[in-house]
């Protein structure tokens, strides 16, 4: 997705391995750098990335770039990646909360009320209720 549909919409991608975060902070160029995007543990290898690490970087350099974390192999049920400072954690409800691969569904979850709007903006085309705390 991000080598070819990003890429035609003029998006650049930078890919680092973010078990080592000094990789992270090189790959971040400053004021054009919008979101940092994990995926722990990897799928099919298994890899774990200290989230709150990569998080601690990313923010020291530029609180305002959004750090997604993809959860779907591990499930919310065994780690919780807003709890370590993801912005927005993406879940493919497909495999393990589904758990019968019978429905093609995904999530994104936040803790963060505008991040929250700007997501229901652009899936519903409006943003005009608030979070439910």
């Amino acid at each position: 997705m991000f080598r070819t549909v990003m890429a035609n919409m003029g998006i650049e991608t930078s890919f680092v391995d973010a078990r080592d975060v000094s990789l992270v902070a090189a790959a971040i160029r400053p004021g054009r750098t919008k979101l940092i995007w994990i995926e722990t543990p990897t799928n099919p290898t298994l890899k774990l990335t200290d989230i709150r690490a990569v998080r601690d970087v990313v923010k020291a350099i530029d609180p305002a770039i959004v750090y997604v974390v993809d959860n779907t192999f591990m499930s919310s049920v065994l780690q919780q990646p807003l709890e370590f400072g993801a912005d927005i954690v993406m879940h493919s409800l497909t495999k393990y909360m589904n758990g019968h691969s019978d429905v093609v569904m995904g999530a994104l979850m936040t803790n963060n009320e505008i991040l929250h709007g700007q997501l229901m903006f652009h899936q519903n085309g409006k943003c005009d209720f608030k979070l439910v705390s």
